[in-house]
């Protein structure tokens, strides 16, 4: 999962500078918002799928990146409504979305959470062996 996670976040990282250095008009922001909100989402269901099973892969920091993951990918949810909008209207509308402003705090504190979390298990695992 933290594989799916990370391909797409390096396609979401892509289609940005793609959007940002070539244009991309306006289907390009759809889909990078989609993608983020999907990879979010998978991500922070996974991690609590593990506590619910009861898989030792379940400590404290997976269940934290868990939770962060989910609140990012509701966050990059209401990135999806703008953009769909704008997609719709054929032209950049004038939004307030302070919902997607979390996003961009949430989505490296995830990452640095699955790390932490990442690096538990590793250290658990080691010290059980």
């Amino acid at each position: 999962m933290l594989v799916f996670y990370g391909g797409g976040l390096l396609a979401w990282i892509i289609l940005l500078a793609i959007q940002v250095f070539g244009g991309g008009g306006f289907l390009l922001p759809l889909i990078t918002s989609i993608l983020a909100t999907l990879a979010h989402a998978g991500l922070g269901t996974w991690w609590i799928a593990q506590k619910v099973r009861g898989n030792p892969r379940a400590n404290g920091g997976a269940i934290a990146a868990g939770i962060i993951a989910l609140l990012a990918g509701v966050s990059w949810a209401s990135w999806v409504v703008v953009a769909w909008d704008d997609f719709q209207a054929g032209m950049e509308l004038p939004s307030i979305n302070i919902a997607g402003l979390p996003a961009f705090i949430l989505t490296p504190l995830t990452i640095a959470l699955c790390i932490g979390a990442a690096i538990q298990l590793r250290r658990r695992k080691k010290s059980t062996q």
